[in-house]
């Protein structure tokens, strides 16, 4: 049975009339409006579980209208329908939380098949919700499945430590519970602190003694602290002020700079990987970047880019999405569920709204179809990396 209830907003009366139409004769509970600011006033007071609007409106338009849908009603799934669909709007919409975006004109199959669609969705969150909370439930109230004792009573009769140093067996795990009583002074389990049930004046005698032992094989932290090598016994404050940070800038735990990295990272440049197999985008990407401070290096394989991002750290990576060995979109599933922090801009000579909406949803930042200005991925890459 059919629930669910839509609300459809579109400031074209016609429009809002077919899609109610079509919906209803599918048994969903559908309103409209072909006022904006009357639909927030109504999703306010009632309950809706889908939203259906246009992109293009009077007064409030339909982003300003997700975005305030999506900021204050989560829950609420919102189907974006427009006459002027573009990748832009598309990527926009879709970052701020669209479920879907609909081309005009459509057909009635294709719009209860995206409907239809967004319904099962809500039905998988709810679903793995449910099972969630589940599974917390659980987890916080019982000791282990064999054992159904409830934790606060566990704690009552024993105490609180005890309780925390249970693992999901009924049993406590001899690595979490110890013999030995915590001291305060140094923060620890401390066998002396258990025998004599006092705090040693001044520093740690643990501490103290692991301090000393590290001295004697040669590496303490505080004899070396802050110095280029333990051969070279030179401040890094001292080397920067003399010769520069790009030279201590490609300096790694040898007091020989690597000969590759000299002059490649100063005054702080953002390090940019391009991966694709048209070696013209890559220097076009280098020679418009490059003037921006930025260094820029290149991938025309997958595997190699795969072990360049394994290896080096990124502030930006422009990907093509056509290349061979690998689709474009399996190696942003890939960077995005490894590096999910490294932003990653999709350059494309194949791009449509909805490869743009696919990539966004996967995590890309940014979707720039083929060809590109010079100043449109300056703008973009200067935004990304401010």
């Amino acid at each position: 049975m059919i629930t669910e209830k839509i609300l459809v907003i579109d400031d074209e009366s016609t429009v809002c009339d077919s899609v109610k139409k079509i919906l209803s004769r599918k048994g969903y509970d559908v309103e409209k409006t072909v006022d904006a600011n009357e639909a927030i006033e109504r999703i306010k007071k009632e309950k809706f579980d889908i939203v259906i609007t246009d992109l293009m409106m009077p007064d409030v338009s339909g982003m300003e209208l997700l975005e305030l849908v999506k900021k204050y009603y989560p829950d609420i799934d919102v189907l974006v329908i427009t006459g002027y669909a573009t990748i832009e709007s598309a990527v926009q919409a879709t970052k701020l939380g669209a479920t879907d975006f609909i081309q005009k004109p459509f057909t009635p199959a294709e719009l209860t098949e995206r409907v239809q669609k967004a319904v099962e969705m809500r039905k998988r969150k709810k679903e793995e919700k449910e099972n969630r909370i589940k599974d917390n439930s659980v987890s916080k109230e019982v000791i282990d499945i064999d054992m159904p004792f409830v934790i606060e009573e566990i704690e009552k009769a024993t105490s609180k430590d005890f309780v925390e140093k249970l693992s999901r067996s009924d049993i406590p795990t001899s690595r979490k519970y110890s013999v030995y009583l915590r001291c305060e002074k140094g923060n620890r389990e401390c066998s002396i602190f258990n025998k004599t049930k006092r705090i040693c004046k001044g520093e740690c005698i643990e501490i103290r003694k692991e301090k000393q032992a590290l001295l004697k094989k040669g590496s303490g932290i505080e004899s070396y602290e802050g110095l280029v090598d333990v051969d070279m016994p030179f401040n890094l404050k001292q080397v920067e002020n003399e010769i520069g940070c790009d030279y201590l800038d490609c300096m790694d735990r040898s007091d020989f700079p690597r000969a590759a990295l000299y002059g490649k990272n100063s005054e702080a440049r953002k390090n940019i990987l391009v991966v694709d197999d048209e070696p013209v985008v890559c220097h076009s990407v280098r020679r418009i970047l490059s003037k921006q401070n930025c260094s820029v290096e290149e991938a025309f394989d997958v595997e190699i880019a795969h072990s360049m991002i394994k290896n080096n750290k990124y502030d930006l990576i422009f990907l093509d999405l056509k290349m061979p060995k690998q689709d474009g979109m399996e190696v942003l599933s890939s960077i995005k569920e490894k590096y999910p922090e490294t932003p990653v801009i999709i350059l494309t000579g194949y791009g449509t709204i909805d490869k743009a909406i696919e990539a966004t949803k996967l995590g890309a930042h940014h979707f720039i179809p083929k060809p590109f200005t010079p100043d449109e991925l300056k703008d973009i890459a200067l935004e990304v990396l401010a």
